[in-house]
């Protein structure tokens, strides 16, 4: 019985108290505003007994945890998949430099110097390829060797440039199991 005129009290105490502030309230303009907010104020201290005894506010409560932990686990999916990528990013960056730098010493190995080294990688994760090297294009030089003199010396040393890098692409093609257009090396003058 003490409950019912506790809960009765406290209706009686929030009408007086609404409508002592409506009464103060120096702009009529906000009125009706004010009138919706006590509204469900008070059907909110009308029902909530009733919401007691059915267990709806736990109900209540707990769907609104368990919308609050989908949302926080909808961010935080977000967060860690945008860190993988930019993880991703980088060790993609590190391998295609690492494999760059390979394909330098390995032309050093043929006699020839390489200027510059270019890769594509295939960045595909859906077809388990990710990282297969897709194509090279190198740009060498011959070492300098000794100055030589005469058309016959140069076209010699021209031909032995050729050759070895004839070798490079055929051993590049070999090593990273790529055709023959997907290498591009050039072969510049000194």
């Amino acid at each position: 019985m003490g409950g019912i005129y506790e809960w009765v009290r406290s209706m009686v105490c929030y009408l007086i108290l609404m409508t002592m502030i409506l009464n103060l309230l120096p702009d009529k303009k906000y009125e009706k505003y004010l009138r919706l907010f006590t509204g469900v104020v008070f059907l909110l201290l009308v029902f909530g007994p009733f919401a007691d005894l059915a267990g709806l506010e736990e109900k209540i409560a707990g769907t609104f945890e368990r919308l609050t932990f989908q949302n926080d686990a909808a961010l935080l999916k977000r967060e860690i998949e945008d860190a993988d990528g930019k993880r991703l990013e980088r060790l993609t960056e590190a391998y295609q430099n690492a494999v760059e730098e390979d394909l330098k010493r390995m032309a050093e190995g043929y006699g020839v110097e390489c200027v510059s080294a270019e890769v594509r990688l295939d960045t595909d994760m859906e077809h388990g390829t990710f990282g297969r090297v897709l194509e090279v294009r190198l740009r060498v030089r011959p070492e300098e060797a000794l100055p030589v003199s005469g058309p016959e010396a140069r076209s010699e040393q021209r031909l032995a440039a050729n050759r070895a890098v004839s070798e490079l692409r055929e051993r590049i093609g070999e090593y990273y199991e790529l055709g023959e257009g997907n290498i591009a090396v050039t072969l510049e003058d000194q």
